[in-house]
Formats: structure tokens, sequence, C-alpha cells
């Protein structure tokens, strides 16, 4: 139940704060009184469409905050969401409206902690029922109407509801299971062809030399590098027999040695 709103800087509103009663309240004035406003601000609050034209004339930022007392749903639901009651164990949301550079900008906060749109439209649904000219916006949710008219067929038709619900999540996990099988029959099966696969590639090699997996794996060695080993060799033929850098060649360098030798003979044998 709403208990407290908050009102600061908001479409004519200077400052107003609202306290409610236990029970049925009534908002009662003439046309233009303010009354189409308050709802506006309870519905803005709870994460409802907001523009520029919200925020009071000549005012930057605008703010609203709602408390509630809580029910065992709202306790449930905060617990689920890791957000903690207040110490009054009440309900508070806030909503900050700020223009900045032309453009608006808003935040609001669960008991003092931020709030994306999903948990707002949540905790929506747990606040309140807005009904305007007898048509009930929550008649348009159709898990809502679900709910209407399984109630109208009385407790016969809830037990019943209940079965079905029971044997619809038995249905889901047996389902779950069986195709978690399934795949696991395929993937075992495709794990098996693979095996074959390579089988036959290995019985079609006609392997018998124990070492051919590692001359295979020397000879792909040579192959790959062969542009490396065709200029290596180019390399070492230079160094022997001939040199474009003009320098002697190994194999000149072996002949002067030999003639060297032969002479050095002559006097030592």
């Amino acid at each position: 139940m709403l208990s407290c709103l908050q009102i600061e800087n908001f479409t004519l509103i200077d400052r107003l704060e609202l306290t409610f009663g236990n029970g049925l309240n009534v908002l009662t004035g003439e046309t233009g009184a303010g009354k189409s406003i308050i709802l506006d601000a309870i519905d803005i609050v709870l994460g409802g469409k907001v523009n520029h034209r919200v925020i009071r004339q000549g005012s930057q930022q605008s703010t609203l905050e709602a408390t509630f007392s809580l029910t065992p749903e709202l306790i449930a639901w905060l617990e689920s969401q890791e957000i903690d009651p207040l110490e009054d164990n009440s309900l508070t949301i806030s909503r900050e409206l700020v223009i900045t550079n032309n453009s608006l900008r808003s935040r609001s906060r669960i008991n003092g902690v931020v709030a994306n749109r999903q948990q707002m439209a949540q905790i929506r649904d747990f606040l309140v029922e807005i009904t305007a000219q007898g048509q009930t916006v929550q008649l348009m949710d159709a898990n809502r109407q679900r709910e209407l008219l399984d109630l109208y067929g009385g407790e016969s038709l809830l037990r019943q509801r209940e079965k079905v619900a029971t044997a619809y999540v038995n249905w889901q996990e047996s389902k779950n299971i069986l195709n978690n099988r399934l795949q696991s029959e395929q993937n075992r099966l495709q794990r098996l062809d693979l095996l074959e696969y390579q089988l036959k590639e290995l019985e079609s090699a006609n392997l018998t030399d124990a070492d051919e997996l590692e001359q295979l794996e020397q000879e792909r060695n040579r192959l790959s590098h062969g542009v490396d080993l065709q200029n290596s060799s180019y390399q070492v033929y230079q160094l022997l027999y001939q040199n474009d850098r003009d320098q002697p060649a190994v194999a000149d360098l072996l002949g002067k040695a030999e003639n060297i030798l032969t002479n050095m003979m002559v006097y030592d044998t």
C-alpha cells in the first residue's frame, strides 16, 4: 500500500508531500486542481515514460519518491534481487529526472539501490493497479486474463490446474533428459564415423615400417625447407669452388697449401 508520496519540481508543483492512510483514499477537486498530476507522479516514479515537460519550468531537476508498506510477495522479490529492506520495514522508490545539454536523464532507485528498467517493470506489478474509465490495464495482460479465468472456475479447476502444471514440469524435465540423450547418441555416432574413417585411411596406407611416421616427418621438413636448402647449397658451392666477392675459394686455398707443402718436402721429407 502507498503510504507517502513526495514531489519536487514536477510539472506545476514546487514541493509537495502527501500521506495516505489505511483503506480507501480519495482525491477530489475541480478540473485543473492537480489530481492527474498526482497520478502521473505515481506512474513516473514506478518507471512510467517521461519527457522534458514533466520538469517544472525554470528547473533542471525533478525528484519523485514513493513509500510503500511491504507484503510477503515484495519481501520475497527484494530477496531475489539482493536488495535489503529498510529499518522501518518499508519500501522506498525514488526517481530523479535531470536535464543536461538539452537531454533528459533519469535514474531510479529501490531502497537506495539503483534499479534498471526490468526491475522497475517487475516491482510495478506488485504495487499498483491503474484503472481508467472502466478499463483495467492489467486486463490487457494475457497472464492476468488466465489467472482471472482460473479463479472463476473455483477450487476444482485450481486443483486441476495444479495437476496440469506438475505434469507439464515433469514433461519438460523428461523432454530435456531425452534431448540430452539424443544429442549424446548423435555425438557418439559422429565420433564412431570419424574413427571408422580414420581406420580405413590407415588400412589403405598399408603401413609396414615402424619408423615410417618419423621418416615421413623428416621428408615433410625437408620438402617444406626446399628453398632454404637450395640457397644454402649454392652458398657452400661458392665457398668451395667460386666466389662472387673476389675472395679466393676454398679449393684454390687448398691447392695453394698443397704447393707450399710440396716445396717444403724438398728440404724436409
